[in-house]
């Protein structure tokens, strides 16, 4: 659940902004989704990682297709910079074009960005705090599910995609480096392959 930091007029009284389309406050001032239910099975972040593999997967590599990207270092199913990985203790020894046919390493790579983080934060952790951090600036312009925000930091970086939402938050222009698919392109691939049954 997400905590909103609380803003006071002169009389301090609680100045309270309506929830992000999709959201709901409860009386501490968390947010939750509309539909979030406190005695589910899923995590309480209601990541879904097997989505977002699916989703990142499809939108890097065509589901695997292309394993090595010729103009950069990302490879293998998810992407993953191999410039950025190489020197992970897992790696040890372990060549871009080894990395590129190792599926199970991949997917061992893949959890550790997931959940601990490869040289920054997860992104689980960046899929929670972009979204507590944006959702309510962006109030009924935030149509992003957590997993859409662990597909943009994944596609992106954690401070490019805090730039992307500012940029939508200030109406300014926001354009990805180097040659690469925008940000609609990715999200529309990611989605439809994350979801699709």
């Amino acid at each position: 659940m997400l905590k909103i930091k609380k803003k006071y007029n002169e009389g301090g009284v609680v100045i309270q902004k309506d929830p992000p389309k999709g959201y709901k406050r409860d009386a501490d001032g968390y947010l939750s989704p509309v539909d979030f239910n406190e005695f589910h099975e899923m995590p309480s972040d209601s990541l879904n990682v097997d989505a977002i593999k699916r989703g990142i997967s499809m939108a890097e590599s065509i589901g695997g297709v292309l394993m090595m990207n010729p103009t950069s270092t990302a490879t293998g199913m998810y992407g993953q910079r191999y410039s950025e990985i190489k020197d992970l203790p897992i790696m040890k020894g372990i060549s871009r074009e080894e990395f590129a046919k190792d599926l199970p390493l991949q997917e061992k790579v893949f959890e550790m960005r997931m959940e601990e983080g490869i040289g920054g934060p997860s992104l689980r952790r960046n899929a929670m705090e972009l979204t507590e951090e944006y959702a309510p600036q962006l109030g009924d312009d935030w149509n992003f599910s957590l997993d859409d925000v662990a597909f943009l930091s994944n596609f992106l970086g954690r401070q490019r995609t805090r730039e992307y939402f500012a940029s939508l938050r200030d109406g300014t222009d926001f354009s990805v480096p180097g040659t690469n698919k925008t940000v609609d392109e990715y999200l529309k691939i990611a989605r439809g392959a994350a979801y699709k049954d």
